[in-house]
């Protein structure tokens, strides 16, 4: 760094400031502060030492009583006058400065907050109480300073040493008032200003009330007096000299107090945090191998995506239950990984930044804003990554699985290091599940190499019946994570977790040298800034009035302890608005200032009763759209049942046909297979009899006996006769199978909904390409059947009308999705079609050959059947949902299109996506909805004048 002057300055073009505030009125509680006013003193005498005149020092003290007299005593042997130290002549001073001279030295000493709605320090004044909290922001106070001046151009050189606690404001507490500087236009020159703070953000400052000094001056005074007349002062060797005091592990003292230097050309220009030893470095990583840094960056990217897809509900649930509301909302409990006990950090990514080893616990009871909370910080780790940093990756514990009995840790290290490598097969896993990679094997050094942080949500959903023992999923899962190290094993490898649990809930074990902190109720300012921006109308709306007079009764009113969670306040908020609200303003009122404590339970259900309907009514939603509320309800509830039968947090489309009843859809698949099949089956049974394209006459034949089946034609007969048993059966195995026979898929693929979305260039080619997949393979097989029933017109007629109808009506129209998770690869399935053709190829070949037919034909018939087949295996996931949403439709159990239903509700805030599935957005939620009574009544239909309404937008085309 550049020296801060090239040159010595003349003392007479020194102006300096000195405020030393000990006596405050109030102070927020602060009181009294024994020492600053005598180390301004000391700056006035090391000035003067330096021969700076005394007429260019301004000396505004605010002492104690005990300290009056003999502060006024020393000032008059120094030559210069004490001016008591009011609010106005505080800012006076600043305002009336003489830009004239080259150099500004400024000494500020004193209490000090950090708000922490702006991150600004706060300067407070004598008059500072908390009910006029007026203060000077030492950001407005610094701009103005950089302001052009109509007659000069001076002060290029500006010094701020300010000795001031940088603690956040605690939540409850008004925030300051700043007095206001002019407005001005930034000075085109460059002007230098340094700053030296006494403490970082978050911390406080080391006052010695009986020496009447603190830690912070004597050290900077010690590096000034050493030489006395070099003006300005060597202010890199000073931040060097402090940092090193206040970094030195051998200074006995329990409090972390960390100077902070900032340098400053022009306000526009750069800054510099030079921080301290005393804070460890975050263990860097070497630059990534060449081949993983697209990986990386492909990494980087496909996160920041998915955890917006997690993060995103856009109307639902407002901004007032967004981050904002969660972002000072957390306590330090834990002090073993070095952070101050009961530190409070005005953001989330300030607070992990000071975490030396970046192991964070987040703990906290249900609605209390974990989740967001790591969300957030995840999201701001991923906007300001720097190289060497990994990739925050954000995944839900509900997929941990239980290690294999050979990884259970018995204590022995052996075991511990087998299940850590369970553990990083599960990052893997679970890094191509959610499409973040491409390959396993880059997905597996990205682990190894520990390039990602897992930001893990949900450590309480891991766990057994008997709770979170030792031996059960939690507790592995935490012994792996306490054994996750760097790749050299040098030291803990960074990871954030959330865990529901309150401050004095000692079940789950803990993470050695982690930061475990813990959630914090909404305050009074919180809650009133929420419905303020909330609820349109609410201060001044007569209705409300109730509920302010009870929020003026402060932090212990009934009403802020209804209203003091995130969850609680969504709940709220979203259950008065809209145009069509669900729970009048009155009623809600009265239920919040209601003294009896059994109402507590009774608001909260209805609250919850309240949430849905509510977010079917919010016009802010588009198409598609719920039915009704009492619909949504009852299809919501489905879901949440669904997902309590089978112990999962996950709605994946391709396991959903399951909620129709297993063997009932098996049962009804395996029907339709075999009704297909036969169809096919007898068209080839009376063409081995009476050849292709005389069904009418080979039925009239064997109808009335005069069939021939002896010879050549017995031998077809029995051909075709095997080939209908051993196809019939086929059919009725795959229907009735547990499995679908295709690959189960469980991640998004790289061509995800592209025949829909993205350029046109992109998505016609892949479009085109599936159409004629399905449009070959049922158009040939219908026309091949037509074919043998009645011959070759009407073969190439039916198979050419239902190809085309069927290849353009899925594809476009229906979007046939064989996996049902967002998977679509075209060329996959292309590869097992054409396997199935060469194979059925290679069988109809022979076979026709030995039942005395023409080769060919037996090729061109086998390849049709082959195609059709392997098209077909690929369909059956999609036939089985198609036929349990119909089932489940006639029912009112769900809707028909239950996709497009889950879109919705990720739109309205009721759910979120991970990955290829859906989640409800609040577990409390999913267990109301779960615990309700089952409710199949009619199924609801639109008026008829909607439908036809919605019928003729579909076949008229829209006029631009």
């Amino acid at each position: 760094m550049d020296r801060l002057t090239p040159e010595p300055v003349e003392p007479a073009a020194v102006t300096a400031i000195l405020v030393g505030l000990e006596a405050y009125v109030d102070s927020y509680g602060y009181g009294e502060l024994s020492g600053p006013a005598r180390d301004a003193l000391l700056f006035a005498e090391w000035l003067r030492a330096c021969d700076v005149p005394s007429e260019n020092i301004t000396l505004l003290l605010a002492p104690t009583p005990d300290f009056a007299e003999e502060a006024a005593r020393r000032a008059a042997a120094l030559d210069i006058r004490v001016t008591p130290a009011s609010a106005d002549a505080v800012r006076d001073t600043f305002i009336a400065l003489d830009r004239s001279r080259r150099l500004l030295f400024t000494y500020w000493g004193g209490h000090g907050v950090i708000a922490p709605s702006t991150m600004s320090r706060h300067l407070l004044l004598t008059e500072t109480t908390e009910r006029d909290p007026q203060s000077l922001l030492f950001d407005d106070m610094r701009r103005y300073l950089l302001c052009e001046d109509e007659e000069h151009l001076g002060l290029t050189r500006q010094i701020f040493i300010v000795d001031t606690c940088g603690t956040y404001l605690k939540r409850r507490e008004r925030e300051p008032i700043p007095r206001g500087f002019p407005n001005g236009d930034l000075s085109d020159q460059e002007v230098d200003q340094y700053f030296l703070f006494a403490s970082r953000d978050g911390q406080g400052a080391i006052n010695d009330a009986g020496l009447g000094t603190t830690e912070f001056a004597q050290q900077v005074l010690g590096h000034l007096r050493a030489d006395p007349r070099v003006l300005p002062p060597d202010v890199e060797e000073l931040t060097r000299r402090v940092d090193r005091y206040f970094s030195d592990p051998a200074r006995a003292t329990d409090i972390l107090q960390t100077p902070v230097s900032i340098r400053n050309r022009t306000y526009a220009g750069s800054e510099r945090d030079l921080g301290s030893a005393r804070l460890r470095e975050r263990n860097h990583l070497p630059v990534a191998p060449s081949h993983l840094q697209d990986a990386l960056g492909r990494l980087h990217e496909r996160s920041t995506r998915h955890v917006g897809r997690f993060a995103l509900s856009k109307p639902g649930i407002g901004d007032h239950a967004g981050l904002h509301a969660i972002n000072v909302g957390y306590q330090a409990l834990e002090v073993s990984a070095g952070m101050p006990k009961r530190a409070v950090y005005a953001t989330v990514r300030h607070f992990y930044d000071a975490i030396p080893d970046g192991r964070l616990v987040v703990r906290g009871p249900a609605g209390s804003g974990k989740t967001v909370l790591a969300v957030h910080l995840a999201t701001e780790l991923l906007e300001n990554r720097a190289e060497g940093e990994p990739v925050p990756v954000l995944l839900t514990l509900v997929n941990w699985r239980t290690p294999p009995p050979e990884s259970t840790p018995d204590g022995s290290q052996t075991r511990y290091d087998s299940l850590v490598r369970h553990f990083e097969g599960w990052l893997t896993d679970q890094l191509l599940k959610q499409n973040l990679c491409d390959d396993e094997e880059t997905a597996r050094e990205l682990v190894r190499g520990r390039w990602i942080l897992p930001v893990l949500d949900g450590l309480d959903e891991v766990h057994t019946p008997r709770g979170p023992e030792k031996n059960g999923p939690a507790g592995h899962l935490v012994a792996a994570i306490d054994r996750y190290r760097t790749a050299n094993n040098s030291r803990l490898a960074p990871v954030v977790v959330t865990v529901l649990a309150t401050e004095d809930d000692g079940t789950w074990p803990s993470l050695s040298s982690a930061c475990v902190v813990q959630m914090q109720r909404l305050s009074l300012s919180e809650i009133e800034g929420a419905l303020a921006k909330g609820v349109p109308g609410y201060a001044t709306d007569e209705r409300w009035e109730e509920l302010r007079t009870e929020l003026r009764l402060g932090e212990n009113s009934i009403a802020v302890r209804r209203l003091d969670s995130p969850w609680k306040l969504v709940l709220a908020v979203k259950a008065v608005n809209g145009p069509r609200p669900q729970v009048p303003v009155k009623e809600l009122v009265q239920a919040l200032v209601q003294r009896d404590d059994k109402a507590d339970e009774a608001l909260h259900e209805r609250l919850l009763a309240a949430f849905v309907p509510a977010a079917c009514g919010d016009t802010v939603v588009a198409e598609p759209r719920p039915p009704d509320a009492p619909t949504a309800v009852r299809w919501l509830a489905e879901l949440a049942r669904h997902l309590d039968r089978h112990a999962s947090e996950d709605l994946t489309l391709s396991r959903m046909w399951l909620i129709a009843g297993e063997r009932r859809v098996r049962a009804v698949q395996a029907v339709a297979h075999v009704v297909i099949v036969l169809f096919f089956c007898v068209a080839c049974l009376l063409a081995a009899i009476g050849g292709p394209g005389h069904a009418v006459a080979t039925l009239g034949h064997l109808i009335d006996g005069t069939a021939d089946l002896s010879g050549v034609t017995g031998h077809r007969l029995w051909a075709a006769t095997a080939f209908t048993v051993v196809v019939t059966g086929a059919a009725a195995v795959t229907g009735m199978a547990h499995r679908t026979w295709v690959p189960v898929v469980n991640r998004r693929t790289r061509g995800l909904r592209e025949r829909f979305e993205g350029p046109k260039r992109v998505r016609l080619p892949l479009s085109v390409l599936s159409g004629l997949e399905i449009g070959g393979a049922i158009g040939s097989a219908f026309g091949l059947g037509t074919f043998l029933l009645f011959g070759p017109v009407w073969g190439l007629l039916v198979g050419g009308v239902i190809g085309v109808t069927l290849g353009y009506g899925m594809e476009a129209k229906v979007g046939l999705d064989r996996t049902l998770s967002g998977n679509f690869f075209p060329a996959y399935y292309w590869v097992w079609d054409g396997l199935g053709l060469l194979a059925g190829a290679a069988t109809g070949t022979l076979v026709f050959w030995l039942i005395d037919y023409p080769p060919l034909s037996g090729t061109a018939f086998g390849a049709t059947v082959g195609f059709f087949a392997a098209f077909a295996v690929g369909l059956i996931g999609w036939l089985r949902y198609v036929i349990a949403m119909t089932l489940m439709y006639r029912q009112n159990l769900l809707p028909w299109k239950v996709a497009a239903f889950l879109d919705w509700g990720h739109r309205a805030g009721v759910l979120r996506v991970h990955g290829v599935s859906w989640q409800f957005r609040h577990a409390e939620l999913q267990h109301w909805l779960a615990a309700q009574k089952e409710d199949r009544s009619r199924r609801f239909r639109r008026p008829r004048s909607e439908r036809r309404r919605k019928f003729l937008a579909r076949v008229v085309p829209r006029v631009e």
